[in-house]
C-alpha cells in the first residue's frame, strides 16, 4: 500500500494550500461550489481561517461577517505588516477569533496555537485577535508586552503588560474582560511560569474608537482597527492607554473614512483566492490533498 504523503511543517507559511478536487469531479464550472474557497493563517500559527462557498454570501452588502471572515481579514492585515519591513517578526502575532474563549476551553481541547519552531506567542510585543463575547458582535483585543509576565524572561523587573479592546459599539462591551484576558494569557503561557501577582492586576483599556453606523458591519472593524494601529503601533498604544492621546476627532484618528472600502477589499482578497483555486483545478485534476 502506498503511504500517504508526509505533511510539510514550516513555521513561516502564508498559506494558499493546494486544493483538493471538487466532489463533483468537474472543474471550472463547479470548482468552488460547495467546496473550500480559501484558507489562510498568520505566520507561525496553527489555526486557519477557512472560507467555504457558504461564507461568500456574508461578503454581500449589509450582511454580518462570520468569525472565519473576520479572522481572515485580521490575518491578512497582520501578514501584510510583517512583510512590510525587516525585523518585525517579534512585533506581532495575530490569533483566531476563537482565542477569546481559549481560556475556558476544556484541557482536552487545547492545542498548540504556534507551530514548532515559531516564537512563543507571549514573547511578541503585541498579541492581537478579534473577539466575540455574545455571538452577535465582534471587537478587537490587543495584549501588550505579555512577555513581562514570563518568569524566565523577567523574574523581577517592571511589568508593563496591559490589554486594549477596540469596540465599534461602545455600549456593547465584553463582559468582565479582565478575567477573560487573564485566562487567555494563562493558557497561552503553555506551561511556562508566569508572575501571577502581576497577572492578577492587569488593566484592560477600552478607549473610544470610530463607531459603526449600522448593525451589520462589526466584523469589518477588528481588521480595520488593527490596520490603523499598525501604521504606528507605539503611537496608538500610547493613545489607547491614555499616556499620550492623539489630537483630533475619533473618526480622523481611526481613519473611519476608509471603512467604506473594507468589505470590497476583503471580498477581492477572498475571490482572488477562488480564482487561483479554479485555475489550479483546471490545470491539474490530479491535485493531492492539501498539506500544512
Amino acid at each position: 500500500m502506498q503511504q500517504p504523503a508526509r505533511k510539510e511543517r514550516s513555521p513561516w507559511t502564508f498559506s494558499q494550500l493546494r486544493p483538493e478536487p471538487t466532489a463533483s469531479g468537474r472543474r471550472i464550472k463547479d470548482a468552488v461550489k460547495g467546496d473550500l474557497v480559501s484558507i489562510l493563517r498568520f505566520y507561525g500559527t496553527t489555526r486557519t481561517a477557512i472560507i467555504d462557498q457558504d461564507e461568500l454570501r456574508a461578503l454581500e452588502p449589509k450582511q454580518w461577517l462570520s468569525a472565519e471572515l473576520c479572522t481572515f481579514w485580521c490575518y491578512e492585515v497582520g501578514n501584510a505588516y510583517l512583510e512590510g519591513g525587516p525585523g518585525r517578526s517579534r512585533d506581532l502575532v495575530v490569533l483566531h477569533c476563537g482565542t477569546w474563549d481559549y481560556g475556558s476551553w476544556p484541557p482536552g481541547m487545547v492545542k498548540k496555537l504556534r507551530v514548532p519552531g515559531a516564537l512563543h506567542a507571549l514573547e511578541h510585543k503585541y498579541i492581537a485577535f478579534p473577539g466575540n463575547d455574545t455571538n452577535t458582535h465582534f471587537f478587537l483585543c490587543i495584549i501588550v508586552d505579555a512577555s513581562d509576565l514570563l518568569l524566565d524572561i523577567n523574574p523581577s523587573g517592571p511589568v508593563r503588560t496591559t490589554a486594549i479592546i477596540l469596540n465599534s459599539i461602545q455600549n456593547m462591551p465584553p463582559t468582565d474582560p479582565e478575567r477573560k484576558v487573564k485566562a487567555i494569557i494563562a493558557r497561552l503561557a503553555d506551561g511556562r511560569k508566569l508572575r501571577t501577582t502581576e497577572l492578577d492586576t492587569i488593566t484592560v483599556h477600552q478607549p473610544l474608537v470610530a463607531q459603526q453606523p449600522n448593525g451589520y458591519d462589526c466584523g469589518l472593524y477588528p481588521g480595520h482597527y488593527l490596520s490603523v494601529f499598525l501604521t504606528s503601533p507605539g503611537t496608538y498604544e500610547a493613545h489607547c492607554t491614555g499616556k499620550t492621546p492623539i489630537s483630533g476627532s475619533v473618526d480622523v484618528i481611526w481613519k473611519h473614512n476608509l471603512i467604506q472600502y473594507t468589505r470590497q477589499r476583503l471580498e477581492s482578497l477572498v475571490l482572488e483566492s477562488t480564482e487561483i483555486r479554479q485555475g489550479s483545478l483546471d490545470f491539474n485534476t490530479d491535485i493531492p490533498s492539501p498539506v500544512i
